[in-house]
């Protein structure tokens, strides 16, 4: 029942909390509030992007479970040893952290490694190809989200600019995430709209 009303009114679900959340955060006086509900929108865009594949996910709930465990490993990594993307810490805006890195961030890897498959699936569902082609989106995603993340101390960089290993790291963990997912059909859901949406919503930020 919660899956066909979230997947007849995937649009609505997608694009009215992001146009409030802009004009909120555009708004002085309402900029707090709706920055402390980034966790909120994380969770939310993670529940949308599963509900609307659910299709193929149903096939995927472990390597779903593996990507989920294995994104806040790396992240652990990267955060209390600089191993993995460089010298960065988390702000709180991002919610609850364990060993520093939110619990957010998780989910927020897998959404992009769902939605991501979700657009490369428009043009090949060959595994490595279409792994290779994620990827590629996902690091792009990053390079935009980046200047964002930093102006508004989600995360910051111990150094000046962004490290080129961070975009490597994200790449390859990108691409060896897409290997796990099984029994991708060649037509998928809508869920790529997800990226999109926050690709506009970035770029209204950065010129706020």
């Amino acid at each position: 029942m919660i899956i066909k009303f979230i997947q007849k009114h995937f649009y609505t679900l997608l694009l009215v909390p992001y146009v409030v959340g802009i004009i909120g955060m555009l708004l002085p006086v309402s900029r707090d509030f709706f920055m402390s509900l980034t966790p909120v929108m994380l969770l939310f865009s993670f529940v949308l992007v599963v509900t609307e594949e659910s299709k193929w996910m149903k096939f995927n709930a472990l390597p779903l479970v593996f990507i989920c465990i294995c994104g806040f490993a790396v992240e652990y990594i990267g955060v209390n040893y600089g191993y993995l993307f460089g010298d960065y810490q988390y702000g709180t805006t991002l919610g609850p952290k364990v060993y520093g890195v939110p619990l957010t961030i998780a989910m927020n890897w897998a959404m992009l490694c769902i939605a991501s498959r979700s657009l490369v699936n428009l043009v090949t569902n060959k595994a490595v190809m279409a792994s290779l082609l994620a990827a590629a989106i996902v690091t792009a995603y990053d390079v935009l989200l980046e200047p964002v993340a930093i102006r508004f101390m989600w995360w910051w960089w111990d150094g000046v600019n962004v490290p080129i290993f961070n975009y490597i790291c994200w790449f390859v963990f990108s691409f060896f995430f897409q290997l796990w997912f099984r029994k991708v059909p060649k037509v998928t859901g809508r869920s790529y709209w997800m990226i999109l949406v926050h690709a506009i919503f970035y770029w209204i930020l950065l010129l706020m």
